[in-house]
């Protein structure tokens, strides 16, 4: 809920950035160079500068007995993904591996399992991915995403692409000892440059 919050969010200033912009150019708001210079009107236009947002979005469906790690690594290196945020993913587990907070190696649980959240960072060199699963009582339990996620009857996923803005690295930190998103800016194109 939280994640679909903050994209909702950044939706919503990237259309304020853009309408900004576009009303200024359509309402011919004056820049410097546009105000009259010993009252006449100087008509040498200012250069416009617009940054295309060229944001696209990978959807695909898991089938059953498909490995969610494995189809998530799949699915980064088909598209070529450099920088990627899982927007949502909802379906079913049959079994489900999770690495709990604090622990070194992962915790199998039997399913059927619900999938109730799915949050990460993922690119065609690395991803962290951490999902929240209820069994058939409600009972929730979350961790970080291993092999061994099979999928039960379906895993609809939707990642947004950011590689126009984004190369997402890992690099060891000193403080954690542990490979931390490293995230590198890519050139924008600009209009008008």
């Amino acid at each position: 809920m939280q994640l679909a919050a903050s994209f909702a969010l950044l939706c919503l200033m990237s259309m304020a950035a853009s309408a900004s912009a576009v009303g200024d150019i359509a309402t011919g708001s004056e820049s410097q160079k546009d105000r009259p210079v010993d009252g006449k009107l100087n008509t040498r236009t200012s250069k416009v500068e617009i940054v295309t947002n060229r944001r696209k979005s990978i959807v695909e469906r898991l089938k059953p007995g498909d490995d969610s790690q494995s189809a998530f690594k799949r699915i980064a290196s088909a598209h070529k993904l450099k920088a990627g945020v899982i927007v949502s993913a909802v379906g079913s587990l049959s079994s489900a591996s999770l690495r709990f907070a604090g622990a070194n190696e992962g915790t199998t649980i039997e399913g059927p399992l619900e999938v109730v959240s799915v949050t990460g960072t993922i690119s065609d060199s690395s991803m962290h991915v951490h999902l929240s699963l209820s069994d058939s009582t409600g009972k929730t339990v979350g961790g970080h995403l291993m092999h061994g996620c099979k999928v039960f009857t379906t895993i609809e996923l939707v990642i947004l692409d950011l590689s126009d803005e984004w190369t997402f690295e890992r690099t060891i930190d000193e403080a954690t000892t542990y490979l931390e998103l490293d995230p590198q800016p890519t050139e924008r194109d600009v209009i008008g440059k």
